[in-house]
């Protein structure tokens, strides 16, 4: 018995650091895009207004993936979805780019549109892995996922900087590190089980019967399949929904930070343009300092306390930002911004996962409203910003930071089983 739940075990770690190298390559493939935007717009000689619109309609496809990634997802699995995802990538984003090098606009928009529509769903499918991951292992593990997306992130702007330097053309970088991402995520999904293996599954997924031996606690009851739920939609579930509502605050905050502080601090400050960008510095790395002690802060507070907590941070840390102008008081508001936004979206998808048997379709609307506000909100707060300043344009991030505190309740662990009588 003891070596079978080792084994469990061991097979829950690998199946996580799996997923973790996924996230991680997922981080690098859009980081690359990303990086060369400025060497793109200048080789088209596009407006900032074209490529908006090119964003646009990355972000587009990306929102419409998500919301249909829950049936995608349910029919193909997380693997399967995946391992068609990245192939999809490999030829999307490096032929958007050879096309935009050849001055075909058009279908390198659509090939755009395709690239957030698969990125999309993988994203969804991604998360729905690392979730059940995350319970067959038995502790928290999002946070750490989300910050090796970071840190993929972060590695992709660094190599793209060398690219340009060494005068290296965005579809031969592109599509080198596409080339290398899809190797390295079909060599991660080796350690991700077929289908959805969480629990006493995941051992029994993996070709063993170490996971139902486990599942079965001390062995005196066998584990009962969970029952076929009833077709119904998680936009209809209230907890769905009030999860949503905290994940798309805090991804506000982190994306209205993302596309508008460097700005803020440089028109309503008077800022020098390094000392606005070492401000987004500043919060990325709070952020991702943040999220890999994450796993830490919710295996000994808990979700409500740690949610709670993130959501009184990024309060107070918007307010100092807009009202104090003393620069110790600038550099100590975007820190509290970013450890406050860094939790609420890996906390909340790990919540959207709590059932199993509807864990695929829930995590996709908890990851389409986030998105939607990640991806979209920041151009409300832009609109705002144009009238009443960005500074001012950022009051309404301290109110949803509010209203992810009242619903924080709402992403509770569920009560363990109860034990039966003995």
């Amino acid at each position: 018995m003891h070596s079978q739940a080792s084994e469990h075990s061991r097979f829950a770690t690998r199946w996580t650091y799996g997923v973790l190298a996924i996230f991680t390559l997922m981080g690098l493939g859009f980081g690359s895009w990303l990086s060369r935007i400025p060497a793109v717009r200048d080789h088209l000689g596009a407006s900032t207004l074209e490529m908006s619109v090119f964003g646009f309609v990355l972000a587009t496809g990306s929102v419409l993936g998500l919301v249909l990634a829950g049936h995608t997802v349910s029919w193909l699995g997380p693997r399967r979805t995946l391992a068609i995802g990245v192939v999809v990538q490999l030829f999307a984003m490096p032929t958007a780019t050879v096309f935009f090098w050849m001055g075909m606009v058009p279908p390198a928009v659509a090939c755009l549109a395709i690239f957030g529509f698969v990125f999309g769903t993988s994203d969804v499918a991604m998360n729905v892995s690392g979730a059940s991951a995350e319970q067959a292992l038995g502790k928290p593990r999002m946070p750490l996922l989300h910050a090796g997306f970071s840190l993929g992130s972060v590695a992709a702007t660094g190599i793209g900087a060398l690219a340009e330097a060494g005068g290296i053309a965005v579809p031969v970088h592109l599509g080198i590190m596409y080339a290398l991402i899809t190797i390295g995520v079909f060599t991660a999904l080796r350690f991700v089980p077929h289908g959805q293996a969480t629990h006493a599954g995941a051992g029994a997924d993996a070709g063993t019967a170490a996971g139902a031996d486990a599942g079965a606690g001390s062995g005196s009851t066998p584990a009962v399949p969970t029952p076929p739920v009833k077709t119904r939609s998680p936009w209809r579930d209230p907890r769905v929904l009030a999860v949503g509502v905290i994940v798309m605050s805090m991804s506000l905050a982190e994306g209205t930070a993302s596309d508008w502080l460097p700005l803020a601090f440089a028109d309503g400050r008077g800022a020098t343009n390094q000392y606005a960008t070492l401000m987004l510095t500043v919060f990325f790395v709070s952020m991702t300092a943040t999220r890999f002690a994450g796993s830490w802060l919710l295996h000994r507070f808990g979700r409500v306390p740690v949610l709670r907590v993130s959501a009184v941070l990024v309060l107070c840390g918007v307010a100092i930002v807009i009202l104090v102008a003393a620069p110790w008081a600038s550099v100590l508001g975007v820190v509290l911004w970013g450890m406050g936004a860094s939790l609420g979206f890996p906390v909340g998808i790990s919540a959207a996962a709590d059932n199993p048997a509807t864990a695929t379709r829930d995590v996709a609307a908890v990851a389409a409203i986030a998105y939607t506000a990640l991806l979209l909100g920041p151009m409300l707060i832009g609109f705002l910003g144009e009238y009443f300043g960005l500074l001012s344009a950022f009051w309404p991030l301290v109110a949803f930071a509010a209203l992810a505190f009242v619903l924080a309740r709402s992403a509770k662990e569920p009560a363990p089983p109860a034990q039966p009588a003995a």
